[in-house]
């Protein structure tokens, strides 16, 4: 099974260099911004969804899989969003098997500026939301790294993963834990029984120059 991974598109997914593949993974922050009004800018968003599923209608893959991310208001302030897309399958703390692979997402991060699906850093709450990841789950797709890994903005400022999922990863150990959020930390690394991904396809200028993450998954 192969996998194309990538996030943190902000509007240019059509821009990216999408190799073949058995099923896409679109890892959060698929859409741009247009309005500093959360509700104003989930307005507008919503046309910006309905054109990204028909965009991926014309994709040659088994299946598409989305999170959603800190900039996409859309799924914040519309439950019902998701409903509306018939080429997508949109995973909210929820998961998916696909050939006896399990897909597990989630779009929680810890607070970052005053964005979509923010939650205190370290609190009860986030806690609670990587407590639902399956133990069994194979594939992990959150928009926000893990704490240490692949998550420092601008290649020199503190670490901003979360120090609560890198803890349920240990615990979890999935084959493959995919992520973006931190632009800066696109790459790739092996910690263990995990490849962690940062699939970010903008760089900190937000412009889309990063190819997407291609993995085999041995089944």
């Amino acid at each position: 099974m192969r996998l194309v991974i990538t996030s943190d598109c902000h509007g240019y997914l059509e821009r990216a260099e999408l190799p073949p593949g058995d099923i896409l993974v679109l890892g959060g922050d698929l859409f741009a911004n247009h309005s500093p009004d959360p509700d104003r800018d989930a307005a507008f968003q919503l046309n910006d969804l309905l054109q990204l599923d028909e965009f991926c209608n014309g994709l040659d893959y088994g299946r598409i899989l989305m999170i959603a991310g800190n900039h996409d208001w859309i799924f914040e302030r519309d439950r019902s969003a998701s409903r509306r897309l018939k080429n997508i399958t949109y995973l909210e703390d929820s998961s998916i098997v696909i050939e006896g692979v399990k897909f597990y997402g989630s779009p929680h991060q810890p607070e970052f500026f005053d964005w979509a699906f923010n939650l205190p850093r370290g609190g009860a709450e986030l806690a609670r939301y990587w407590s639902l990841i399956p133990d069994d789950t194979d594939v992990l797709i959150t928009h926000g790294p893990p704490f240490g890994i692949l998550d420092r903005p601008f290649g020199k400022r503190p670490p901003a993963g979360c120090e609560l999922l890198a803890k349920r990863v240990q615990e979890v150990r999935p084959k493959v834990h995919a992520f973006g959020h931190i632009h800066g930390g696109y790459g790739r690394q092996q910690v263990g029984p995990t490849l962690f991904l940062n699939a970010s396809l903008c760089d900190e200028k937000y412009e889309p120059v990063n190819p997407p993450q291609v993995v085999d998954l041995e089944l």
